[in-house]
């Protein structure tokens, strides 16, 4: 059992992974939801409607925790603990980025198209504070 490097958490975040995003409830509970994310330059970046559960929390407590890991064999995972802000700025260039990343240059750039034309959304930026990692032992 062994803990990523800094460039192996690099590559890592870099994948095109579906994370889960711990926020807290005001009552002190934790929501966790299913998000696409796109690391950019040591952030996380993740796009949420603006009434959602997650950006309600983050607006009272921006405590958050990104945890990403992969589905087979060999297994490893990077947690974020971090704080995170809410922000228009840079919102369609993130997320056409992060559509074209998770479901490529056509698909992708529709469903960016077609997520920006709601005007619904709103950017959650993640500035780590810590990473929690892991790799399965390679034998």
């Amino acid at each position: 059992m062994a803990t990523l490097n800094t460039a192996e958490v690099e590559e890592f975040l870099s994948q095109p992974r579906t994370a889960q995003l711990v926020t807290m409830y005001a009552a002190g509970t934790p929501h966790v939801a299913p998000v696409w994310f796109l690391w950019d330059n040591g952030r996380a970046l993740v796009m949420a409607g603006r009434t959602t559960v997650k950006v309600r929390n983050i607006r009272r407590n921006p405590a958050v925790a990104l945890s990403v890991a992969t589905a087979d064999h060999p297994y490893s995972f990077v947690t974020i603990e971090g704080t995170a802000t809410i922000t228009d700025t840079g919102l369609d260039d993130m997320v056409r980025q992060t559509c074209v990343l998770y479901e490529g240059d056509r698909r992708g750039a529709e469903f960016a198209a077609q997520l920006l034309s709601e005007e619904r959304l709103t950017l959650i930026v993640i500035t780590p504070d810590r990473f929690i990692s892991w790799k399965e032992d390679e034998e």
